[in-house]
C-alpha cells in the first residue's frame, strides 16, 4: 500500500506547502525501523565508502569485486563525467566559503562542539564547509533517512536508473547551493534513491571523507512502540533517526552526523517532548540555518527557535533563519555580510524591515564573496554572523 503525507504550514496568514513528504514505497503496516535500517553488510566501512564513491563518480580504492562490473558500464562513465564536471564547479564555491570561514569565523575548541542544522535536508556540503572541525553534527528536517542502495544486486538497467536518480537529487544543490523541498518529494523517494542517507554519503565521498558506520537510532523507543500500535494516538509523522560516523583519511578521530526526520512544529513536537532537549544538550553549540522557508519567523516553530537561541553561541544564517529582532540585542552581537534582498515569491511575508535597514548601514556590512541563500545567481546573498561573544565590526 502506497501512502502520502503532506505537511503544510500557515505562516503569517499564508499557507505554504513548505515541507512535503512522500512516503517510501513500502507497506504502512511494516515498522519503519525495519524499512530504514541499512543491512549489516552495508555498515562495513569499505562497502559503505565504496558505494558512496561510486554514486559520486569516483573509482573506489581499493576496488571491490562486486562493484568492478558496474564501472565498466557506459552509464557509469557518463555519470562520472557529469559528476566530475559539476563537482569541479562546486569545489571552487566551497573553497571560497572556506577562505571566508578561516578569516571571519573564529570558534574556540571546535573539536568539542556540536553543529545544529534545523531544516537541513541532506545538506552536508554547507555544514562541513562552514564547520569542518566539529565533532558532532545534528540535522533535522522532514525527509526520511533511508539507506544506501545495494549495489551488489542491481542489474545494469537498474544501475543506470539509479545513477540518473542520483544526478536528479544533486542538480539543485550543485546549481543553487540549496535543495528545493517540493522537488525532494520526488528526488528522495525513487526506487533507488531513498531518503537523505544516499545523498549525504555521496557528499562525504565528494569531500574525501570515509564512512565508518551508518546505523539507525531510536531516541525514544518507548514512544516508538506506543505509536506503532494500530489503535494508539500517534503523530502524523513518526520520528526517524540515523547516525553516520565518518573520518578524514589524513586525520585521526571520527566525527558523527545525526540526522532526524520529523515534523518540527510546536504542536507536532508535543509527541516528542524531549527531542529538542536532546538536540540542544551539548551546549554551547554552533548553528547553521539557510534556505529555511522563513519557518522560524512563525510561532508554530517557537520551540525550535527558542532551543537554538538558548543552546547556540555562534549562528551563521541567511534571512530565512531566526528573525533579526531576536539576535540584534544582548547577549548577541551580529555582523552582516553582502546585501539584503527582499524574499523571493511566494515568501514575501518573510520581509524584515529592521534587517533591511541594518544592511543599508554600510558601516555594519562587508562584502560576501559567495552566494548564500535563495538569491543564488552571482554573489547576491546576505549572511548574518551572530555570536554571544563580541564580534568586531
Amino acid at each position: 500500500m502506497n501512502f502520502k503525507c503532506e505537511l503544510s504550514y500557515l505562516l503569517n496568514g499564508k499557507m505554504v506547502l513548505g515541507w512535503v513528504l512522500l512516503g517510501a514505497l513500502v507497506s504502512a503496516s511494516v515498522p519503519a525501523r525495519a524499512v530504514e535500517a541499512p543491512s549489516g553488510e552495508f555498515n562495513r566501512r569499505a562497502t559503505a565508502t565504496a558505494t558512496a564513491q561510486i554514486l559520486a563518480g569516483i573509482v573506489p580504492n581499493p576496488a571491490e569485486p562486486a562493484s568492478s562490473r558496474l564501472l565498466d558500464q557506459d552509464a557509469w562513465k557518463e555519470h562520472q563525467k557529469w559528476m566530475t564536471a559539476q563537482w569541479n564547479e562546486v569545489k571552487a564555491r566551497i573553497k571560497t566559503v572556506e577562505g571566508w570561514r578561516d578569516h571571519e569565523l573564529k570558534i574556540a575548541n571546535p573539536q568539542k562542539k556540536t553543529l545544529l542544522y534545523p531544516f537541513s535536508g541532506p545538506d552536508f556540503f554547507n555544514a562541513y564547509a562552514f564547520f569542518p572541525d566539529h565533532s558532532r553534527y545534528v540535522f533535522f528536517s522532514l525527509e526520511r533517512p533511508g539507506a544506501l542502495p545495494d549495489l551488489e544486486s542491481v542489474t545494469p538497467q537498474q544501475f543506470a536508473k539509479l545513477l540518473t536518480d542520483v544526478r536528479g537529487a544533486f542538480r539543485d544543490i550543485f546549481e543553487r547551493n540549496y535543495f528545493i523541498t517540493s522537488y525532494m518529494n520526488k528526488q528522495l523517494t525513487t526506487p533507488w534513491v531513498r531518503g537523505t542517507v544516499p545523498v549525504m554519503a555521496t557528499m562525504m565521498a565528494l569531500m574525501n571523507r570515509r564512512i565508518v558506520r551508518i546505523e539507525p537510532i531510536d531516541l525514544f523507543p518507548e514512544l516508538t512502540r506506543a505509536y506503532d500500535t494500530p489503535d494508539g494516538k500517534r503523530p502524523r509523522m513518526l520520528l526517524r533517526g540515523v547516525r553516520m560516523e565518518f573520518s578524514s583519511p589524513n586525520a585521526p578521530g571520527v566525527q558523527q552526523l545525526y540526522y532526524f526526520s520529523l515534523d518540527a512544529t510546536d504542536k507536532a513536537l508535543d509527541y516528542y517532548p524531549e527531542f529538542l532537549n536532546w538536540v540542544g544538550q551539548n551546549r554551547p553549540a554552533s548553528a547553521l540555518i539557510k534556505s529555511a522557508s522563513y519557518l522560524l519567523h512563525d510561532n508554530q516553530f517557537s520551540k525550535t527557535r527558542a532551543m537554538i537561541l538558548e543552546s547556540a553561541d555562534v549562528l551563521v544564517q541567511d534571512d530565512t533563519g531566526i528573525p533579526y529582532r531576536f539576535i540584534s540585542q544582548s547577549p548577541w552581537q551580529t555582523k552582516l555580510y553582502g546585501k539584503y534582498f527582499k524574499p523571493i515569491k511566494p515568501m514575501e511575508y518573510g520581509y524584515q524591515k529592521d534587517l533591511d535597514a541594518a544592511f543599508k548601514t554600510k558601516a555594519l556590512t562587508t562584502d560576501l564573496p559567495f552566494a548564500f541563500g535563495y538569491h543564488w545567481r552571482g554573489s547576491q546573498g546576505g549572511l548574518i554572523l551572530a555570536s554571544k561573544d563580541r564580534i568586531a565590526n
